[in-house]
């Protein structure tokens, strides 16, 4: 054998052995002998996960040196996806920990698959939020036309009690009693509620609902609370269409 090959072996061998890290393998196995440890472990086996996971905290709450509570602990709490962070944070205090061990790429993997589970629950966070802002700006846009009913219906009790406090004589009763029926009616519709969607324009929706563009004033004075001028729309607002009747 040349000694090109020798030397070549000698270093191979010797990076297998710096890579199995004997001490740090010691250090694991001797953690694993720990009470706290193996009570955990027998709970983790018997499916009481929540048992073993008050433990390792327990031990390392005492004790934050344990590397072997910190993996454990990792391990559980990635295994439910109940909370990618902690999990990702135990794991690197482990390494911290364990500088030279032998698991490091395996750890490593974890964390990746924790990180790549913790965006995509945050992802999916927001397109929960974005669906509940949507709902809620379509429940605005609900409130405001029965605000503006409301607005109508007082406006008509408040014709008809002037009526009555300014109508006298035989025909007073008569009277009241047509504005009585015409204030407790319930007020038509004012309008749809209308999501703006990309290109739209007041121009464009008043075209579409009413056929005439020229129409578009009416919708913009429907939704002045929420319009300061009439290019203010914006693609996914609900805005109010008033009805057909002018």
């Amino acid at each position: 054998m040349s000694p090109g090959i020798r030397a070549f072996i000698f270093l191979a061998t010797m990076a297998v052995v710096a890579g199995c890290d004997p001490k740090a393998r010691h250090s694991d196995e001797s953690e694993r002998e720990h009470p706290a440890i193996k009570k955990a472990r027998e709970l983790e086996s018997a499916g009481d996960i929540e048992g073993a996971r008050f433990i390792y905290q327990a031990l390392l709450d005492r004790d934050p040196s344990v590397a072997r509570a910190h993996l454990g602990l990792a391990f559980l709490l990635e295994k439910q996806g109940s909370n990618s962070v902690d999990a990702i944070y135990h794991y690197q205090r482990y390494l911290a920990l364990r500088p030279d061990t032998e698991k490091r790429r395996m750890i490593q993997d974890h964390i990746r698959s924790a990180q790549l589970y913790y965006v995509g629950t945050v992802f999916s966070s927001q397109a929960a939020i974005l669906s509940r802002l949507d709902e809620l700006e379509r429940q605005n846009a609900a409130l405001i036309i029965h605000s503006a009913n409301l607005a109508a219906q007082a406006a008509q009790l408040r014709a008809t009690v002037t009526a009555l406090r300014g109508n006298k004589g035989a025909n007073a009763g008569n009277v009241s009693g047509q504005l009585i029926e015409e204030s407790i009616r319930t007020p038509r519709s004012l309008g749809r509620v209308v999501k703006v969607a990309k290109g739209d324009t007041l121009r464009i929706i008043s075209l579409r609902y009413y056929g005439d563009p020229e129409r578009w004033r009416d919708i913009f004075e429907a939704n002045r609370e929420q319009l300061n001028h009439a290019e203010a729309l914006q693609i996914g607002q609900s805005i109010v269409v008033p009805d057909h009747r002018r």
